[in-house]
This record gives structure tokens, sequence and C-alpha cells, in this order.
């Protein structure tokens, strides 16, 4: 999809989008909310990466290209993804990746609230994200030997496990 295109669209649901906008110099501002709900989009622009105050719904992505990484107040919403590139580490409230079954080594991302990975069978080594909320694994299967996620400030949904990470619980021969 072209920027030409990718505008047209948002122009033809009322979300008008400047330039400093669409390449996040600036914050989007809608005219009644700050969210933009573009989930019927099956494809971003390259170049897109932009700044919202609200929510961003792209729930019908299943791919998104390499160098996006969007500040998003709220929602960033990309539940069909099913591969993420290399560097992705946006900055958002919540992030809802449900449909991913793997993440990359190295994704460690900085959450305000939530994290979702319903999807998700295993997690690397290393991998401890910073999530201020709750960071759901609902469908994990493996976990690395003395995996401690020190950055979570809530819960870790696990299966049907809810674990208070105030508390030390003794799960699977590791400490949460």
């Amino acid at each position: 999809m072209t920027k030409e295109e990718f505008i047209e669209y948002c122009e033809n649901r009322d979300y008008h989008i400047t330039d400093d906008q669409y390449y996040g110099r600036e914050f989007y501002k809608g005219k009644i909310n700050d969210n933009l709900y573009l989930n019927r989009l099956t494809e971003i622009p390259d170049d897109f990466n932009p700044k919202v105050g609200g929510h961003l719904m792209l729930s019908s992505l299943t791919e998104i290209p390499e160098g996006f990484n969007p500040i998003v107040r709220g929602v960033l919403d990309l539940q069909n993804l099913t591969k993420l590139p290399k560097g992705f580490s946006p900055k958002v409230g919540d992030l809802c990746l449900n449909s991913l079954t793997e993440i990359p080594e190295g994704f460690n991302p900085s959450i305000k609230h939530n994290l979702i990975l319903s999807s998700l069978i295993s997690i690397p080594k290393g991998f401890n994200p910073v999530v201020r909320g709750t960071l759901f694994l609902d469908n994990l299967r493996e976990i690395p030997e003395n995996w401690n996620p020190t950055n979570i400030n809530e819960n870790i949904h696990i299966g049907r496990f809810i674990f208070d990470i105030k508390t030390t619980i003794k799960f699977m021969n590791f400490e949460i």
C-alpha cells in the first residue's frame, strides 16, 4: 500500500492525517477522539510510523514493515499479527499480539499497562519485558530455566494460572 492509498483510505473514514502525524512528528488529533480505527486494513505503508493519543487498531494486519515503531498512548491492536520484525519496539499503553506463537530473541518491550501474548507457546531466553500491568501468556507451554520476570508490576496469566507478581510462587521449578 502506498502512502497516497493509505491517506485516501483514512480520508474516506473521516480520519484526516497530516504528514507530521503520518511520520510521527506530532500526535494524531481526531475530531471526536484521538483514536485511529483501521481494523480493515490488511497492510500499511512501509514509512507509516504514527504517534496516536488514543488507540491504534490494526487488527487485520498479519505482518508489519520493519521499522514500524509507533507511539500509542492507548491500545496498539495487532491481534492477527503472525510475526514480529526484528527491532519492533513500540511505546504503547497496551500491546495486543494475540496471534503470535513465537517472539524474536531480544523482544523486550516497555508497556505502560498490559502485554497480551495469548497464543505464545514458548518464550526466548532473556525475555524480560517491562509491563506495568498484566502479562498474558495464556497458552505458554515452555518456560526457560531460571526465567525471572522482574519487570512485571501486577499479574502474569499463564494458562489457567494467575500469579500475583508481588508474592513469590513456586511453579514448574522456577520462581515468579
